[in-house]
């Protein structure tokens, strides 16, 4: 695919045509670029870590529980990908219309991709848990066990994905705008750094030492990151656009 890109590039004479001689690296936009990527770059390696302490609490249930736990998670996976394709229209189109400076146009894109997220993740979320026992015995076929403990994770996580999906699609309207870092910042302290506090807190109390406490770490860090990215949308969303003004 991309090798027939490049020759459907070479061979135009539009303003999209590729010449490897013309090619050369604005420095102006690789340190724009570079703003902007590094910041996704280390959330993500973030969230890497914090998913890898929270694999260690589980692992202390047992290998019948880790059977079940990662069984849920790859059916878990369908509903992100879903949800994953708002948060980039968001970004993509968060970021045309803040080159146009049309602001409107912001606000209205970011409506429409959280309200698709919303929708695809109960849809998906909610139908791949009243379908549970069927997708994960796809998975773990001889263990009525380890079904019953990926059942536990799904009853939690699929069913409250939708708050996922509306951090992710305001995520990525913050990143169009320019201000990656900005999301970096409440994914340390919001989605990763409460997760990996709950473990080492509420978690490690042994009445709460249990696999609802645990997934429940979850649904609470994406509220808590949603309400953090909703004060700071609207904070940026006002300066960008009074600043726009003035001009």
């Amino acid at each position: 695919s991309a090798t027939l890109i490049i020759i459907s590039l070479i061979r135009s004479n539009q303003s999209i045509a590729l010449r490897f001689n013309k090619m050369r690296i604005d420095r102006k936009a690789l340190v724009k670029m570079l703003s902007i990527g590094l910041p996704s770059g280390i959330q993500s390696s973030l969230f890497a870590l914090s998913n890898v302490l929270i694999q260690s609490s589980v692992n202390s249930f047992g290998d019948v529980f880790v059977s079940g736990n990662a069984s849920a998670a790859s059916i878990e996976a369908f509903v992100y990908v879903s949800m994953n394709g708002f948060y980039q229209s968001s970004l993509n189109f968060s970021g045309q219309n803040y080159g146009a400076k049309r602001f409107d146009r912001i606000k209205k894109s970011l409506l429409i991709c959280t309200c698709g997220a919303v929708f695809v993740g109960m849809l998906l979320g909610i139908s791949s848990y009243l379908s549970g026992e069927k997708l994960l015995s796809i998975y773990i076929p001889d263990s009525g066990q380890a079904i019953q403990y990926g059942m536990l994770r799904m009853a939690i996580i699929p069913t409250t994905y939708f708050l996922c999906g509306i951090m992710e699609t305001i995520t990525g309207s913050i990143r169009g705008m320019g201000y990656s870092t900005v999301t970096l910042f409440i994914s340390v302290i919001g989605a990763c750094g409460l997760r990996i506090l709950w473990i080492y807190t509420i978690f490690s109390i042994p009445e709460y030492h249990t696999p609802t406490c645990l997934f429940l770490s979850y649904p609470i860090s994406w509220t808590l990151t949603i309400i953090a990215e909703i004060v700071a949308f609207a904070i940026i969303y006002k300066k960008e656009k009074s600043f726009y003004i003035k001009e």
